[in-house]
């Protein structure tokens, strides 16, 4: 069950919760430090460097103001990195019935579907994240793994490309955008 956790937070970024820290809440995908972040993740100057930004836009985008939000969230990461898939994908859907814009919530439950095999449901998922925060570049990669399983690889390509553009440091992502590019070459695009 630790790997299927390691193998989540590799696949969709993130899954580790740590609420709490130095620096204030202000809310998820529209927390303003966020714009900062981004900016200096496309340019970081180390592969060190920019893991620590990907911590913190982790920690921002899974950070809620409303402590009943942080309690679910926490409580479905736990169920999820414990290998309980059915019951955290019912955590993080009360915990959207209650914040609908809450876009990790949206992720993390994208990522419990993908992983019991719902890639109609994950997909689904993973567009609401995206329309709350465009810059989710873990939502984006999981689309792409979702499109090379259904086997449409310009729309995984297409998903791994804004993936890059937004966080050009995720582990593999130039040989998955390689990969993808010479698989198509030849095809009709």
């Amino acid at each position: 069950m630790r790997r299927l956790a390691m193998l989540m937070a590799m696949l969709f970024g993130g899954g580790l919760l740590q609420i709490g820290g130095s620096q204030p809440v202000n809310a998820d995908q529209n927390d303003p430090r966020l714009s900062g972040l981004f900016e200096t993740l496309v340019s970081a100057s180390s592969p060190q460097q920019a893991q620590q930004i990907e911590t913190s836009i982790w920690r921002i985008w899974t950070v809620h103001p409303n402590n009943n939000a942080n309690a679910k969230m926490q409580n479905g990461v736990q169920l999820m990195q414990g290998g309980d898939l059915p019951k955290a994908e019912q955590i993080f859907t009360a915990l959207l019935d209650d914040h609908p814009n809450f876009a990790e919530a949206w992720n993390k439950r994208a990522t419990v579907r993908f992983f019991r095999g719902n890639d109609a449901g994950s997909r689904q998922d993973i567009l609401q994240v995206i329309q709350l925060e465009p810059r989710h570049f873990g939502a984006l990669s999981g689309l792409g793994m979702i499109e090379i399983r259904r086997g449409n690889f310009l729309n995984a390509l297409n998903a791994y490309q804004a993936a890059f553009r937004v966080n050009p440091n995720l582990p593999n992502i130039g040989t998955i955008i390689s990969q993808l590019s010479t698989k198509l070459k030849g095809k009709s695009l």
